[in-house]
């Protein structure tokens, strides 16, 4: 993941370890710590709600403590292909601050609009899991 020069927000990441745990869609979640503060929260979807030949779904969370972020959610198929996609709010050269890295890659880049760029935590966190119901319905689709 590209990060911020910033440090990362382990008090943050420990807000989002709470929401994710009480989420329907949710099967566990885990963190990763460096230095003994929480630098990576992994969020396990339930595969229950995704068809057979999807082997595992999960979001990788970072935050840092000056607002950048980097949320990324990653689907393996039974032919261990990867379809994964990226939220991003940090210093970029090729495009703005906040952008996105589509599907099914996410190596590309694309600008996200202005009025996304100052959403809060818990805005961005529901959004994403409303886009990975859209996700789930898509593949069902």
């Amino acid at each position: 993941m590209d990060g911020s020069a910033a440090p990362i927000d382990d008090a943050v990441l420990e807000l989002i370890v709470d929401r994710a745990q009480t989420h329907s869609l949710v099967e566990a979640v885990h963190t990763e710590h460096t230095g003994g503060v929480t630098s990576l929260v992994t969020i396990e979807l339930d595969c229950d709600r995704y068809p057979d030949n999807i082997q595992d779904a999960r979001i990788e969370i970072q935050w840092y403590t000056n607002g950048d972020y980097n949320i990324h959610y990653i689907e393996t198929h039974m032919a261990n292909d990867i379809w994964q996609c990226r939220w991003d709010r940090h210093q970029n050269p090729h495009t703005t601050r906040v952008h996105f890295h589509p599907p099914p890659e996410a190596s590309s880049v694309d600008a996200i609009p202005d009025q996304l760029s100052d959403c809060h935590l818990t805005g961005l966190f529901t959004r994403t899991l409303a886009n990975v119901r859209q996700r789930i319905g898509d593949l069902w689709g």
